[in-house]
C-alpha cells in the first residue's frame, strides 16, 4: 500500500489522512499535542482526546471512536488502540477490505508504563508507520525508575538547602505524569495554570492524582518554601519564576542523553525522562508487531 508523507500521513488508495497538519475534510488525530492537530471539518479522535481538545475543535463535527471499536467504511476497517503517550493517545490500525493488508500508524507513543495514560498495546500489522523521535542508537535511556530516583534525590537535596526547585515539562502529557510521580513521592507541588487545567481534565477523565493540585499564579506567596514549581519550558515558564532567588531548574527530556536541552537552555540538572520510546524500544516494537 502506498504511503505519502506530506504534513501528515496519507493513504491515497483509501483516501485517508492521519495527523494532517493542514485542515482537511476529515483526518484521524492521534493525540492532543499541537504538532499533530488541525481544525479538520470531521476529525476522528478518542473520547479523551475529544475532551482535551474540546475548545480547539468546538466548530468541528468531531467523531469519537473508543479503543477496540472498529469503524467500517466501504474501503477499510479502522480500529484504535492505546498508544501510551498521553491521555487519549491512539494508534490506528487500518485494514484494506480489497487486499486485507494491515497498516498500523502509531502516532507518538510510549512503551514505559505511566500512571496517567492508557498503556500501549502492541498491534500485529503488515506495514508499520512509526514515530521515531529518538531513532538513533545513541538514544538509549536508563531505566525510568532509576531516572526518577535520581530526580527525587536531587530535589530533596535542593529543598534541604532552602532552594526553590523548578521542574519543567510540556503542558500536556509529560507534566501530568511527572506531577503524579512527585505527589506519590510526597513532594508538595505548585503547578502552572496550563498544566493545572490539563490535570483537571485528566481528573474529569478518571485519572486520580495522589495529592492536592495547587495552582501557582506567579505570586510569591503562592509558592511556599518547601514546595516545587512544575511549569512548562521556555519563556512561558521563565516569566513565572523571574525575580525569585535561589532557583534550581530540572529539565526532564530525552535530549539529555547527548547533553543538550530540547529548549536550548540547560537547567541545573537535565535528566533523560521522555514520553517517547528510546532506540531499543523502537526496535523492540517493530519486532513485537511483526512488521
Amino acid at each position: 500500500m502506498q504511503v505519502v508523507f506530506h504534513r501528515g500521513v496519507y493513504l491515497p488508495e483509501l483516501d485517508l489522512w492521519m495527523d494532517s497538519r493542514r485542515k482537511r475534510d476529515s483526518s484521524f488525530i492521534s493525540h492532543a499535542h499541537s504538532d499533530h492537530i488541525s481544525r479538520h471539518r470531521v476529525p476522528l479522535v478518542t473520547p479523551n482526546t475529544a475532551l482535551l481538545l474540546a475548545d480547539y475543535l468546538k466548530k468541528s463535527d468531531t467523531v469519537t471512536l473508543a479503543y477496540h471499536e472498529p469503524l467500517e467504511t466501504p474501503e477499510y476497517t479502522l480500529t484504535l488502540y492505546p498508544a501510551g503517550h498521553c491521555l487519549g493517545s491512539a494508534q490506528a490500525l487500518v485494514q484494506s477490505k480489497a487486499t486485507g493488508e494491515r497498516v498500523l500508524y502509531t502516532g507518538d507513543f510510549k512503551v514505559q508504563s505511566s500512571p496517567t495514560n492508557e498503556p500501549l498495546e502492541p498491534v500485529p500489522c503488515d506495514i508499520l508507520i512509526m514515530e521515531a523521535t529518538y531513532g538513533r542508537p545513541q538514544y538509549t535511556f536508563p531505566p525510568q525508575e532509576q531516572v526518577l530516583a535520581t530526580a527525587f534525590n536531587t530535589l530533596r537535596t535542593w529543598l534541604s538547602r532552602g532552594e526553590k526547585p523548578v521542574v519543567q515539562g510540556w503542558t500536556l502529557g509529560k507534566s501530568q505524569e511527572i506531577l503524579h510521580y512527585l505527589l506519590a513521592e510526597g513532594f508538595d507541588v505548585v503547578v502552572e495554570e496550563g498544566i493545572y487545567r490539563v490535570a483537571q481534565t485528566y481528573q474529569e477523565a478518571g485519572v486520580t492524582f495522589p495529592g492536592n493540585l495547587r495552582l501557582f499564579n506567579g505570586n510569591g506567596g503562592n509558592w511556599p518554601d518547601g514546595h516545587l514549581l512544575l511549569c512548562p519550558p521556555g519563556k512561558r515558564g521563565r516569566v513565572l519564576f523571574e525575580g525569585f532567588r535561589r532557583l534550581r531548574i530540572m529539565e526532564l527530556t530525552g535530549w539529555a542523553i547527548d547533553g543538550r536541552s530540547h529548549w536550548g537552555r540547560r537547567g541545573d540538572v537535565t535528566l533523560p525522562f521522555s514520553d517517547h520510546p528510546d532506540f531499543n524500544e523502537l526496535v523492540g516494537y517493530v519486532r513485537q508487531v511483526g512488521a
